[in-house]
């Protein structure tokens, strides 16, 4: 998801433009030789030219300290015991046409992972608020052939909820598994709640049991977080902070009927302190987003939601 603009800073611990990128992680280097055909030798290039023209209209921390390159999704502890077996083509099991939809994808570098492990490409879907980030998206990956342009919706606010808008008419109430990383922690707890709303409308009720899943900032003492610029607060989330508030959630309004049950997981990683080499990705659990609160968590979550019999 595109995030609020947040200009690079000079002098302090943490610099949100990085010029250079020192390597190309193994994992993208392989979906981009094998999946875009971009040669080894390539790819630097490629990948540095293709950031340099977005961080130009849209300086955000994700483009400039390359973050945009972590495949979260297939990071994630469910991605191939529940996620990506429930998408491969030719799936026998009951979540064989469950559709995924990737809410705030950016340059929908996950959608591409999944493309690539085997998901079949007509159930896979991503949305963002910046139509600009999909279009980097199709010229970083060179797959206009294989992904369908509109599988793509852009622009897509997770606080419009009219019915006429694109989202609600492509995507509510069809989606089996949803995923939003890097998205809640953009918002204060009143927001989140707000989207949280919005994410339930997006479920298919007809599944019984179906998945939200994503990853995100967090903190082990959960609150409000002034935003460095602009600002408002972000609210950073413990694992019982974020459990309690999809329990709130789901008992409100017209979710107390829909929704019998929800299971709430998270797995907060510890922070390692100390900056890495400019230009090199990081390393689990010491992943920057901007300024780095005291108590910094990185947060792996997944919900699962399981609707009342219609």
């Amino acid at each position: 998801m595109a995030t609020t603009q947040e200009q690079p800073r000079r002098g302090g611990a943490i610099e949100m433009y990085q010029a250079e990128l020192k390597r190309v992680p193994a994992s993208v280097s392989t979906l981009l030789s094998e999946y875009s055909h971009i040669p080894l030798d390539q790819q630097k290039e490629h990948i540095k030219t293709i950031r340099d023209q977005a961080y130009k209209s849209h300086p955000y921390p994700c483009l400039g300290r390359w973050r945009f390159l972590e495949l979260d999704l297939a990071d994630h502890p469910l991605y191939h015991s529940d996620i990506l077996p429930a998408l491969k083509s030719g799936s026998n099991s009951e979540q064989a046409t469950w559709k995924f939809l990737d809410l705030g994808c950016c340059l929908a570098q996950d959608v591409r992972k999944l493309a690539f492990d085997g998901a079949d490409l007509s159930r896979l879907y991503g949305a963002d608020l910046r139509p600009e980030f999909i279009d980097m998206g199709y010229a970083l990956f060179r797959d206009e052939d294989k992904l369908p342009r509109d599988h793509f919706i852009a622009p897509a606010d997770v606080f419009d909820l009219s019915p006429e808008t694109e989202l609600s008419q492509k995507c509510d109430g069809t989606v089996g598994i949803l995923q939003a990383s890097a998205v809640f922690h953009l918002f204060d707890l009143s927001q989140q709640k707000a989207m949280a709303q919005r994410c339930l409308k997006l479920l298919d009720p007809s599944r019984k049991r179906v998945l939200m899943c994503g990853a995100q900032v967090g903190n082990i003492n959960p609150s409000e977080y002034p935003r460095r610029s602009g600002g408002g607060s972000r609210f950073r989330h413990d694992e019982d902070s974020w459990r309690e508030m999809w329990k709130e959630v789901v008992g409100q309004g017209e979710w107390k009927e829909k929704i019998r049950d929800v299971e709430v997981h998270a797995v907060m990683t510890q922070h390692v302190s100390g900056e890495r080499r400019e230009g090199e990705m990081v390393e689990e659990g010491n992943k920057h987003f901007g300024s780095i609160e005291e108590g910094f968590r990185w947060m792996r979550w997944w919900v699962w939601v399981e609707f009342a019999e219609s």
